[in-house]
């Protein structure tokens, strides 16, 4: 029986891939929606956010944490939530703490790298720096630790993975990931988990960096087709991935 309907985009989405992985490993079914801002959507998230998830008993809920913390609930013996109720806490403020200070600011750096956005020099340089000083706060925490939060893994370390994925994609090359061993080391243990390898692409570090502070090349125009011919309200999923819950 399928547990409920989720509502992301195609692909590893930085904030679904915690509640995909979470679900598989509790034996909950999913239907995966990846057209974003449907009618069923936007029944759920008024704004068109994703993720959006909507369970089989009509129950409603957006914003990716509250989305992810009610899947892992599902198992009542489940380890991924902490031993205690201090470490419960630290789970959700860890999750909280990557999901604002850099999941924002880095898709804030990524997109006008990409020609979604605007290119300014100076704000991508500002939104590198944010992301940064936010990684370091995590990489001193990470010092004497394997995990985020406790001595196993939990919901912490697969959505706070998720979350700083796109810096691995796009930015993390080999120099930088030499300045960063324990964030590096830590990001490369919770990819390997079979939990989440179970439904994320095949792992892969960049020797060098894919993007860097520079104007984006300009494409040729391709002929748009049609207003009728696309989906109303459904925009590029990178196109929108910094205003996303």
């Amino acid at each position: 029986m399928v547990f409920g309907t989720l509502h992301t985009f195609p692909g590893d989405h930085p904030r679904t891939i915690a509640i995909k992985a979470v679900a598989k490993e509790n034996g909950l079914d999913l239907d995966i929606r990846e057209v974003p801002r449907t009618p069923e959507h936007l029944s759920i998230s008024k704004l068109g956010k994703v993720p959006a998830f909507e369970g089989a008993d009509g129950y409603k809920l957006f914003e990716c944490m509250a989305i992810a913390l009610y899947v892992a609930s599902q198992n009542e013996s489940t380890t991924l939530l902490g031993g205690n109720k201090k470490e419960y806490a630290d789970i959700i403020m860890w999750m909280s703490f990557f999901n604002t200070e850099i999941v924002i600011p880095m898709t804030q750096q990524l997109l006008p790298l990409m020609g979604v956005f605007p290119y300014d020099k100076d704000q991508v340089d500002f939104f590198s720096a944010m992301t940064e000083r936010a990684v370091e706060v995590v990489e001193e925490h990470l010092q004497d630790r394997t995990f985020l939060v406790g001595e196993q893994l939990s919901l912490a370390d697969l959505f706070c993975a998720g979350n700083i994925a796109l810096g691995f994609q796009y930015f993390y090359g080999k120099a930088w990931r030499q300045r960063h061993p324990n964030v590096s080391r830590w990001y490369e243990m919770v990819c390997h988990q079979p939990i989440y390898a179970a439904v994320t692409d095949k792992f892969q570090l960049l020797d060098e960096p894919k993007l860097t502070n520079k104007p984006p090349e300009k494409k040729p125009e391709i002929p748009q087709p049609a207003a009728d011919a696309a989906p109303e309200n459904v925009a590029p999923a990178v196109a929108v991935e910094a205003k996303q819950c």
